[in-house]
């Protein structure tokens, strides 16, 4: 069987912050009229199945609400589609993008440190986009020891039988990631490659960041140095994707309590979540969070 990932939109940070006690992952939106609060919570992709568990307060938060929303959805059909969307176009190689010794690295990788199994690296993992490439081998590096909240957060919504909804398609995702160039792509890839312990090593301080400090402006940072300071990308895929979400997010809890599971750089930065609601004159406040 070849080993194979769910890819999921990149995540991978290598910046870390630490000492600030006013942090939180989850964040209760009132005011401006709504009759019962909602939710907004910054997750990450993947993270070690051994350091995760759904904590209490989201739970409960989510047992106040009514509506579970993603980005898209969840559904394998959905998953598939994006699957064969971030390949590389017309039917490329990441030979295309790495030095002779670069290439040979990555091999050594994935079929060596990772067991990746050749078939499984010719016909799915030679064929990602670079950047793709960056956050399998940060998941692979994991082996069983992997959870996606995302999904977690689903079953639970599934469990205390919230309604479930999406803000956009996963073509408008596609869309979106269509806009990072691809030289900033192969400088994140020859990075991994050539300090390849140092990848891990970030993205080992970013699990900490996360579940520890829950410092989601260091997560935003870091995702943004992960893709070469990208504007293009930055702008298409989290600043552009906020500002169209905003009107539909207003809608819904206007209507229902509604707890949003979002990637956590949406909820940072100037055209944050966050700070777009509280313009509209809503109150954001944070939700104490333990993951004890």
């Amino acid at each position: 069987m070849l080993k194979r990932l769910i890819l999921l939109p990149l995540l991978i940070i290598t910046v870390y912050s630490s000492g600030q006690t006013d942090n939180s992952i989850l964040y209760e939106i009132s005011g401006n009229g709504l009759a019962k609060p909602s939710y907004l919570m910054g997750v990450i992709n993947f993270l070690p199945a051994s350091r995760f568990k759904v904590p209490n307060e989201i739970d409960n938060a989510m047992q106040n609400c009514e509506v579970f929303v993603t980005k898209s959805s969840l559904d394998n059909r959905t998953q598939k589609k994006f699957n064969e969307a971030i390949r590389i176009p017309n039917n490329g190689w990441i030979n295309d993008y790495l030095t002779d010794d670069e290439l040979n690295q990555l091999r050594l990788l994935l079929l060596l440190d990772m067991d990746v199994k050749e078939s499984a690296y010719y016909d799915f993992y030679s064929r990602l986009q670079p950047i793709i490439l960056v956050t399998a081998t940060a998941a692979l590096n994991l082996r069983d020891d992997i959870v996606y909240p995302e999904r977690s957060l689903y079953e639970t919504a599934k469990k205390h039988k919230l309604k479930l909804d999406d803000l956009g398609t996963v073509q408008e995702e596609i869309d979106a990631f269509s806009k990072f160039p691809i030289e900033d792509q192969v400088q994140a890839l020859k990075f991994t490659v050539n300090h390849f312990y140092d990848h891990i090593a970030d993205y080992k301080k970013m699990v900490d960041a996360y579940l520890i400090d829950q410092d989601l402006d260091a997560v935003r940072s870091g995702t943004l140095k992960a893709t070469n300071e990208s504007k293009p990308f930055r702008i298409a895929y989290y600043d552009a994707r906020s500002l169209t979400w905003l009107p539909k997010i207003e809608k819904m809890i206007q209507d229902k309590p509604t707890f949003f599971a979002l990637g956590a750089p949406f909820l940072m930065g100037d055209l944050s979540l966050i700070a777009l609601l509280e313009t509209k004159g809503y109150s954001v406040n944070r939700v104490p969070v333990s993951f004890d």
